[in-house]
């Protein structure tokens, strides 16, 4: 799950993947090359203005990545997957900020 938050610009994420010991990448549209959120959870409770999207502003790789501009509270999104006990898994994403003011970003896995 990735919370981010950025007063007043934006956070980008992109290139998301985990991928398991034999290398079989676990998440859908991580690099949102679909132009879409499809495979993503998206969540705003607190109704942040300049949530977050898919953007053609600043992507890493290809022509999309993720762009959350969130005022004053997080948003927030996340993917499930399935894992297996005692495997090792690997887990890389691109984060960047385009400001030098308040940016928060927390990244949490869980099991």
């Amino acid at each position: 799950m990735f919370a981010l938050r950025d007063d007043p610009e934006f956070l980008f994420v992109d290139d998301v993947s985990v991928t398991n010991s034999s290398g079989i990448q676990l998440l859908s549209n991580g690099n949102f090359e679909l132009g879409t959120l499809s495979g993503w959870t998206y969540c705003n409770p607190a109704n942040a203005s300049y949530s977050g999207a898919v953007s053609s502003m600043d992507p890493h790789n290809g022509s999309y990545s993720y762009a959350d501009g969130s005022v004053g509270f997080m948003d927030y999104l996340s993917q499930s997957f399935a894992v297996v006990p005692n495997n090792i898994y690997s887990v890389t994403f691109w984060l960047s900020a385009n400001s030098n003011s308040s940016t928060y970003a927390l990244v949490t896995i869980g099991a």
